[in-house]
């Protein structure tokens, strides 16, 4: 987290010192970002809905499953079927 905006770092510890006698305290334009978010100015993409989401899985596994050895590939088969029903059921819990 980073805090983000404008900063004023005259507290108000002496008002007696400053001019107007009012404990500016801290600025109300200052705003807590994760600094990564901030920095690649990422933003949030729309939800995939369950027919998008399958069709990315395909292609995706299309793509990388013959890349992989023939131990990992078989891996992969055997359990792709059940993580991709068990992501299929929290996507609505996801950001992307």
């Amino acid at each position: 987290w980073v805090v983000k905006g404008a900063m004023n770092f005259d507290i108000g510890a002496n008002p007696s010192a400053e001019e107007g006698g009012e404990d500016e305290g801290v600025d109300d334009q200052a705003v807590k970002v994760v600094d990564i978010i901030d920095t690649f100015r990422l933003q949030e993409q729309p939800p995939f809905d369950k027919k998008q989401f399958v069709m990315f899985m395909k292609r995706y596994l299309r793509q990388t499953v013959p890349k992989l050895e023939s131990e990992k590939q078989k891996i992969i088969k055997k359990h792709i079927d059940s993580a991709t029903k068990f992501l299929v059921s929290k996507l609505k819990d996801f950001q992307l």
